[in-house]
This record gives C-alpha cells, sequence and structure tokens, in this order.
C-alpha cells in the first residue's frame, strides 16, 4: 500500500520551490528596473499630429487642399481608387492615410513607414469607403 501523506509532502515542498523561485524572479525585475529612470529617452515614432482641439470625436474632415491616400490590402490609392506610388507623393498640405480599421498593426506601421509626407495624418475608413473597395476587389476577381 501506498501512503498518500507522502504524496501530499511532496506536492507541498514543490510549491514552496516553485514560489522561492517566484519571489526571487519578481525581486530580481524589481531591482533591475531601479535605475530605468535614468536611461535615456528611446527614440519614438510619431504617427499623426495631435488631434485639432475642434474635432474631439476623432474623425477627420477632409479640407479642400488635403490630399487622400487609401491604403487597402497592400496597395495604395487616390480619392478616386487610382492606384497611386506612395514614394511619389509630394503635397505641401495635409495628407489623409486612410487605413481599414482592422488593419493589423505591423501593417498599419508598415503603410504609415511608406508615406513621406510633412503633415500625415493617419485615419481610419468608414463603412462606405470599406464597402467600395470590397466591391473592387470582386470585379477584380
Amino acid at each position: 500500500m501506498h501512503d498518500s501523506s507522502q504524496g501530499n509532502a511532496m506536492t507541498e515542498i514543490a510549491l514552496a520551490l516553485a514560489m522561492g523561485f517566484f519571489s526571487i524572479m519578481v525581486l530580481t525585475m524589481v531591482s533591475m528596473g531601479a535605475g530605468a529612470g535614468t536611461a535615456p529617452p528611446a527614440a519614438s515614432v510619431i504617427l499623426a499630429p495631435p488631434a485639432e482641439r475642434e474635432n474631439q470625436a476623432g474623425l477627420i474632415e477632409p479640407r479642400t487642399g488635403d490630399l487622400i491616400v487609401v491604403y487597402h490590402e497592400g496597395h495604395f490609392f487616390d480619392r478616386s481608387l487610382r492606384p497611386v506610388d506612395p514614394s511619389a507623393i509630394n503635397a505641401s498640405g495635409r495628407v489623409v492615410l486612410a487605413l481599414d480599421p482592422a488593419l493589423p498593426m505591423g501593417e498599419a506601421l508598415t503603410a504609415r513607414s511608406l508615406v513621406h509626407a510633412e503633415n500625415l495624418i493617419v485615419s481610419t475608413l468608414n463603412e462606405q469607403w470599406i464597402k467600395t473597395l470590397k466591391e473592387m476587389d470582386h470585379e477584380r476577381q
């Protein structure tokens, strides 16, 4: 016959060791992060300028001089849905880069990095644009 108390003792020892290792890990992480305030600030990428004050809802209202660039499934289009080369964009005014709201963050950052504009605003496409782009995809197939 097996004594069940011996199995319980081993379980207790294993739990105690796990808690000890966890405590050491937490103490190590805290001590390594103690001098984090003295490190030089990390370089950051500015995705878009701050939202304008009159535009509290986060929606971008296009102005007459704005250049609208739509990014959809790896391709860039103008407001008439004609293909555009992002490296050839040279606008003196605002450039609005419109992305699908369901676009993964990595792909959105890549698309943003391909558009070299001084005054770039990143926005999302509304349902009407998404519907039009899906219809355009079906026509191509």
